[in-house]
């Protein structure tokens, strides 16, 4: 792969990430338009795992707050606003971890 593949597809991952759309997909389809040779899995992980980092590090605090919501449950604080957060994602997890 040339840089200028890897920059652009890239961005692509970066724009698509967060639309209702596949990302992955996009990734098949801009080399295929380009005529580019397939990248492989390990670029298509590599740039996964990139938006994921973007992800937590944008989100870092309300991932902290949880995490601080967490320990008030267990603590006996189930009040605090960082607890009922905490309770609400895991109850809201449920149905999604049934399916």
């Amino acid at each position: 792969m040339t840089w200028v593949q890897v920059i652009v597809l890239a961005i692509v991952q970066g724009l698509t990430e967060f639309l209702p759309i596949s990302s992955s997909g996009h990734l098949i389809l801009v080399p295929a338009f380009l005529d580019w040779s397939d990248q492989g899995l390990v670029f298509d992980v590599a740039v996964h795992f990139g938006s994921l980092a973007a992800v937590l590090v944008f989100f870092r605090n309300d991932i902290a707050g949880l995490f601080h919501g967490a320990r008030d449950i267990l603590t006996g604080n189930a009040g605090s606003l960082q607890a009922r957060m905490a309770w609400c994602i895991g109850i809201g997890t449920i149905p999604a971890a049934i399916a």
